[in-house]
């Protein structure tokens, strides 16, 4: 079916676009265009002002709708995740496990190489652990931090056909391991890591090209060693991901961030977790109840456990309380890790050709409307 969008502003590559349409050919958008330029063979869907982008990408996404991937790692869990997350315009996502057994891992990997033809809005996995820095391992559990080894290599080495981010500490690996990650068509990600300048910088050489969550559960700036926050500022060609809750990292740090990494080499993740559109304040994680606080998610220890925020508070804090502007916020929830990731030839933007994923949202940063691959999934409130 042919549908013409009108009645909001349209953002696409960075840019707003006033008074235009938006035209989708069934799953694919055919361009914009103005909006007294529509022709007859097309259904014309009038919006109530806001703003219509392109749907929000996630690249870290442990649960939502009241389920966890660790925990439950099947269809049904999967499934319920990714309606939780649409439901506030995050239209692709990497479901991501936590270090746990190998076992679980296995789990989570055989549901996203089963489902991925099956569900739009699944975009890989994202594996985050076990091959961590014990020092910086926040609520992953200690009995859960391993090394690779041949089980973990002939895992990976399954794993084709869909996009794959690892984070891990690349210091608790060999060059000769990641180089064979980065052979696999990985995306290599330092996370929960003390390397040193030096490491990281010998290590970008042979495959890490990302910063997993920068400023937590990483060696932070001193007067004489970067640490992994230096780093990760430092090296113009990798990326980084932030979490934009306001608890995990100090506004004004997010700024720093903004304005230190080149333009789309910094972008949001919510690294959410099972609250997400649903009624309960807490869950269970590792056998143990983690409760929300104040809008901070927390386990026995005190520790932050993941956030309770999705890609559309990012944008809204980014730009309310970080001074970061609205075109570079929502990018940075939509291109950026699209580009990152290796499917921005399709997703993050509204270019002729691409898959018609759509998020609008009004002045308050409210969605209204959400489209997946030309669907309409949600309907504005009347």
């Amino acid at each position: 079916m042919k549908q013409a969008i009108t009645g909001a502003k349209i953002f696409s590559d960075n840019e707003f676009f006033e008074h235009k349409a938006l035209l989708i050919d069934d799953e694919k958008i055919i361009g914009i265009i103005n909006q007294d330029s529509i022709e007859d063979s097309f259904k014309i869907k009038k919006l109530n002002g806001g703003i219509l982008s392109p749907g929000f990408i996630d690249l870290q996404v442990n649960g939502g709708g009241g389920k966890l991937f660790n925990n439950s790692p099947d269809k049904e869990s999967l499934d319920e995740i990714i309606k939780a997350h649409q439901h506030f315009g995050t239209t692709s996502i990497m479901p991501t496990v936590i270090s746990d057994s190998l076992n679980v891992l296995k789990r989570c990997t055989s549901t996203i190489s089963n489902e991925i033809n099956n569900n739009k809005s699944l975009l890989g996995i994202h594996i985050e652990g076990p091959f961590f820095n014990v020092k910086y391992r926040g609520v992953h559990q200690k009995q859960y931090i391993n090394t690779i080894n041949n089980d973990y290599l002939n895992l990976f080495e399954g794993l084709q056909g869909f996009p794959v981010m690892l984070t891990l500490a690349p210091e608790c690996i060999s060059i000769k391991q990641l180089k064979h990650l980065k052979s696999l068509g990985f995306k290599i990600l330092a996370g929960h890591t003390d390397a040193s300048y030096d490491q990281l910088e010998e290590a970008i050489k042979y495959g890490l090209d990302g910063f997993t969550h920068l400023f937590n559960a990483m060696g932070q700036i001193s007067a004489r060693e970067p640490g992994v926050v230096g780093s990760a500022l430092n090296f113009d060609s990798t990326a980084a991901s932030i979490i934009v809750d306001l608890h995990h990292v100090h506004p004004s740090l997010i700024e720093m961030s903004y304005n230190q990494k080149p333009k789309g080499k910094l972008f949001f993740v919510s690294d959410s977790m099972a609250t997400i559109n649903h009624g309960e304040p807490s869950f269970e994680l590792y056998d143990e109840v983690v409760r929300e606080l104040d809008g901070r998610l927390i386990n026995s220890e005190g520790k932050l456990a993941g956030s309770s925020i999705t890609q559309i508070d990012a944008i809204k804090n980014a730009y309310c309380s970080c001074n970061i502007p609205l075109n570079d916020a929502i990018s940075m929830a939509t291109n950026y890790p699209a580009q990152y990731l290796g499917v921005g030839n399709y997703l993050g933007s509204l270019k002729s050709g691409y898959r018609a994923d759509l998020a609008h949202f009004d002045i308050d940063f409210n969605i209204q409307n959400v489209w997946v691959a030309g669907k309409h999934l949600k309907q504005e409130a009347p």
